[in-house]
């Protein structure tokens, strides 16, 4: 058979496993998954070449871009139920670690000819984006150590009967390592591979059968590499959400009041994750995330002084005539918040999808420009206060 020319994205597939579910990823636009390898070249006196080279622990960063339609990918991310989202919302605190799964299809047959695995990511920032005239997105960052490649199938099991022993759907094929599983996640902690007689905190495998010390609450989640008869490969699909968003959809509100002419907002977020290392292990433990910092911009076309007086006094209408923004007590206290609405549905109210909230803006900065033939236009840059971004399915209770 003749070597393929190249493999197009319509043949490659993201599946996200969270703390409680996985997920093939819809509406993703743009994905990498890279490795950087430290290496240090040891020379010593005497010699005209390297002695030798030592490594480090490798670097895994995963990157992630998706429409922002719903709350879906937010929710497997943070290991909450897409199908019971709370009501209260889920603040990006809630990020945390998740294994990703790269599955590529074959040229001719409807199955996985190979795929890739990255484990224990720790999502370290995002950011989301929303525009006048362009599709609202959503972009992830997650930081590791270990990734493979495999010729055959990544299997995710998740099971929610047993409480010790489970049952995996396929025979696990032997790591290099000596592992069988790639990752298992019971009640949303991942635990780790021994040979036999796992304590707490730890599971073995033997044929289909994955013992662990721990009880069942929830559910258990087994990711192994696997060769699997028949045909793996189905098209990413959802037709319960819209396929994009757009500006027209997107409206943004301050203190319960909408903001006209806004061109764009982004929100960007970071968790300030951490790498725990110990000696003797040969990969990183896992990440520690600190104080999430939650900063960003607002774009919008220079009309009067309303959103500047909102932004310092709390009211576009306080009777203020001067601003600065250099004001050390200029603390807003105000909630922006952003809320997708579906482009499907024509009612008067219309449908919301979800709300991104950021409570207590600051104002660090603005700029004022204007060019020939165009609009004046001001960007306000602000943080959260309260290092929060809160999101909520629909509308916030």
């Amino acid at each position: 058979m003749a070597k393929r020319l190249a493999i197009p994205s319509k043949e490659l597939a993201l599946r996200v496993v969270g703390p409680v579910d996985s997920f093939l990823a819809t509406r993703i636009q743009r994905f990498s998954m890279d490795t950087d390898v430290p290496v240090t070249n040891v020379d010593e006196l005497g010699s005209r070449q390297h002695a030798g080279t030592v490594t480090d622990q490798p670097n895994i960063t995963l990157t992630f871009s998706a429409f922002d339609v719903s709350i879906k990918i937010f929710s497997v991310l943070t290991g909450t139920d897409a199908a019971a989202y709370p009501g209260a919302g889920v603040d990006i605190e809630n990020l945390s670690e998740i294994d990703a799964i790269l599955y590529v299809k074959d040229a001719s047959v409807e199955d996985y000819v190979k795929s890739a695995h990255a484990r224990r990511l720790q999502i370290r920032d995002f950011t989301y984006s929303y525009s006048v005239t362009g599709e609202s997105t959503e972009d992830y960052t997650g930081v590791g150590s270990e990734k493979r490649w495999f010729k055959n199938d990544v299997v995710v099991d998740k099971i929610e009967t047993g409480t010790t022993s489970f049952t995996l759907t396929e025979t696990p094929i032997q790591l290099s390592n000596g592992n069988y599983c790639l990752s298992v996640i019971l009640d949303g902690e991942y635990l780790e591979e021994v040979a036999s007689g796992p304590a707490t905190g730890e599971y073995s495998v033997a044929g289909t059968t994955v013992t662990t010390a721990d009880s069942r609450v929830a559910q258990f989640i087994g990711v192994y590499h696997a060769d699997p008869a028949g045909t793996a490969w189905s098209d990413v699909s959802d037709d319960a959400i819209p396929a994009a968003v757009r500006g027209q959809d997107v409206k943004i509100t301050i203190l319960a009041n909408d903001i006209p002419r806004v061109q764009s907002v982004t929100i960007n977020g970071t968790l300030n994750s951490t790498p725990v290392r110990e000696m003797g292990n040969r990969v990183v433990v896992g990440y520690q995330s600190q104080v999430p910092t939650v900063e960003g911009s607002i774009t919008v076309l220079d009309t009067d002084t309303e959103l500047i007086d909102l932004f310092l006094n709390q009211s576009i209408s306080s009777g203020a005539t001067e601003f600065e923004l250099t004001s050390a007590c200029a603390v807003s206290g105000l909630a922006l918040e952003v809320t997708l609405y579906d482009p499907c549905d024509t009612s008067v109210s219309g449908v919301a999808l979800k709300t991104v909230q950021v409570p207590n803006l600051r104002i660090t900065g603005d700029s004022y420009t204007i060019n020939v033939n165009e609009n004046a236009q001001q960007v306000f840059n602000w943080q959260s206060e309260t290092a929060q971004c809160i999101v909520y399915e629909g509308l916030p209770a």
